[in-house]
């Protein structure tokens, strides 16, 4: 999800920082604190340098990051990218993390266009097909300040711009979703971002097909104009899904949410309906969704992952869609879902808020595919005497997770970041570890 500095020197103290005892992953642990003339006189008590006592099954640290913010971002085929911002970039491969120093070149402001957005998303596959959403907001167009967003494509040693969301006075429209369309071609869900109510304006553009024919599209949107974008996927094979809602409800009169799935060939539309949980059908509460995602690899094999956001309350959305109809998850163990990845082995991995009779836990939650949900622990910050909190998450199996997780220090005004793996670290000179370039 997010990650370093802007300058070499830092991205070399990211990866130099991963010595024999620690992982390739993320997480945040602080520097070492400098010693003092005082205590250089005598040996460190086992005390003072005893590390907490890690859970059962606990994710193992891999380094320190010296950054304030880090995201992780899993691509197809396995590789993950590690990213704090336009100058700091690392793939993942296998256990190994490697630096790429200069993979930031070509993004705002060397675009030349203005330095106040920030990385979206990142997508595709590693590393002929990688592309990048960077967000901005117009200050110029409109008398209020205008959210778009700019599509770049990673060119073997820098980005391109290749797309601009439209933003004026009448229209100010962002990527929904993306997908390739076939491989090498990207496709992309646009709609307005002035309402939110904003199905009925959705549509789908060809945003990157060099040299290729373009593909056909075969979205169609939705007539109503009181839904709304919660979530969207498209596939290779021409099907696009869109998980909507009804953004007009009242309190007492629920609207069950809908998938609405596109297929190829003359336009069509078919909707099915989400069943309500029983705490919003039998009380008929009001609700929106947040923070969800649609995951999978066809449209007859869903996942639909988020929250029902009753203003006072939350209950996470957890559904299965086999192409027809749709069946419930076991219950979530968080009591809200903050962030989600669908690994290659078909395993489901959880962040979010921890439930409330256990306030303190912090934990990664992985539910194999035909399994039940397993926890992997956050380690215990040595300095905090609590477990890191979870921020980002990229899984290639139930059993091959990275994370991000920090830890912020308000006594001292300060925040940690360290990178995490299931996996223990590779002793030195076994493999592994991090790669300088």
């Amino acid at each position: 999800m997010r990650i370093v500095k802007s300058t070499v020197p830092v991205l070399l103290s990211l990866v130099t920082c991963a010595v024999a005892s620690l992982s390739c992953r993320s997480g945040g642990a602080s520097a070492p604190t400098p010693v003092s003339s005082s205590s250089a006189s005598r040996p460190p008590s086992k005390a003072e340098i005893a590390e907490p006592r890690a859970p059962e099954g606990s994710l193992h640290k891999v380094m320190d990051l010296q950054v304030k913010a880090a995201d992780l971002w899993h691509l197809e085929g396995g590789a993950i990218l590690l990213e704090s911002g336009r100058n700091s970039f690392a793939v993942i491969q296998g256990d190994a993390v490697q630096v790429l120093p200069g993979m930031g070149r070509g993004l705002p402001p060397e675009d030349g266009t203005d330095d106040r957005g920030a990385i979206q998303m990142i997508t595709g596959r590693w590393p002929d097909g990688v592309w990048l959403v960077w967000r901005d907001y117009d200050t110029w167009s409109a008398p209020d300040n205008l959210w778009y967003e700019r599509l770049f494509r990673y060119r073997r040693d820098h980005w391109e711009r290749i797309h601009e969301t439209h933003h004026d006075q009448s229209t100010n429209t962002l990527y929904r979703g993306l997908w390739e369309q076939p491989d090498g071609c990207l496709v992309g869900l646009l709609s307005d971002d002035r309402n939110e109510n904003n199905a009925w304006q959705a549509e789908t553009e060809v945003l990157d097909c060099p040299g290729r024919p373009a593909p056909t599209l075969s979205f169609k949107a939705a007539k109503q104009t009181e839904y709304g974008i919660a979530a969207a996927l498209g596939f290779a094979s021409g099907h696009v899904v869109v998980l909507e809602q009804h953004t007009k409800m009242k309190e007492g009169e629920p609207k069950p949410p809908r998938l609405a799935l596109s297929r190829p060939g003359p336009l069509n539309r078919t909707e099915v309906e989400l069943p309500l949980p029983p705490e919003i059908a039998h009380d008929r509460r009001r609700f929106r969704l947040r923070d969800c995602r649609l995951l999978g690899g066809s449209p007859s094999d869903l996942y639909l992952v988020g929250n029902y956001d009753l203003e006072t309350a939350t209950i996470p959305l957890l559904l299965r869609f086999d192409g027809t109809s749709f069946t419930p998850l076991s219950s979530s163990p968080v009591s809200y879902i903050g962030g989600v990845d669908l690994a290659e082995d078909g395993s489901l991995v959880l962040l979010g808020s921890p439930p409330k009779d256990n306030p303190k836990a912090r934990s990664i939650w992985i539910l194999p595919r035909g399994g039940t949900w397993r926890e992997r622990p956050m380690p215990v910050d040595r300095q905090v005497g609590e477990p890191y909190r979870p921020w980002g998450i990229a899984a290639r199996s139930s059993d091959d997770v990275w994370v991000v997780g920090y830890h912020e220090n308000n006594e001292r005004n300060d925040g940690r970041l360290a990178l995490f793996h299931s996996h223990p670290p590779a002793p030195a000179g076994h493999g592994g570890g991090a790669a300088v370039p």
